[in-house]
């Protein structure tokens, strides 16, 4: 794997602005500051892969873009239907705990693979 550091902080901005839109979302509400920061680490930590980490594989490099888009997608809709309509924090951390230990593990699962 190849990280090009200039893409990985674009994409790290780019996770900033839009929980930080979240964030705006949700402002006034209980847990609005909670929603920002989740926020933050869930569009960097698959944005950062998306845009910022090649393999020499195609196929691997292929994987990891496909499941980083939609899981990016997943988080995008699942944070801002929770800013729009409350935060309700056991909900919100148990939802999108989930969706990201399952994007970790299954990332995991790749790139394991193509190291063997």
């Amino acid at each position: 794997m190849k990280v090009n550091i200039f893409l990985a902080c674009i994409s790290t901005l780019l996770a900033l602005l839009l929980a930080y839109w979240a964030f705006s979302i949700a402002q006034g509400q209980e847990n609005d500051i909670v929603c920002g920061v989740c926020s933050t680490l869930c569009f960097a930590g698959t944005l950062v892969p998306l845009l910022g980490i090649s393999h020499e594989s195609g196929r691997i490099g292929v994987n990891l873009q496909v499941l980083s888009a939609v899981f990016f997608v997943i988080f995008v809709i699942s944070h801002f239907c929770f800013a729009s309509f409350g935060v309700k924090m056991p909900y919100y951390v148990i939802v999108n705990g989930i969706l990201l230990l399952a994007y970790i593990v299954i990332l995991h699962g790749i790139i394991k693979e193509a190291d063997a």
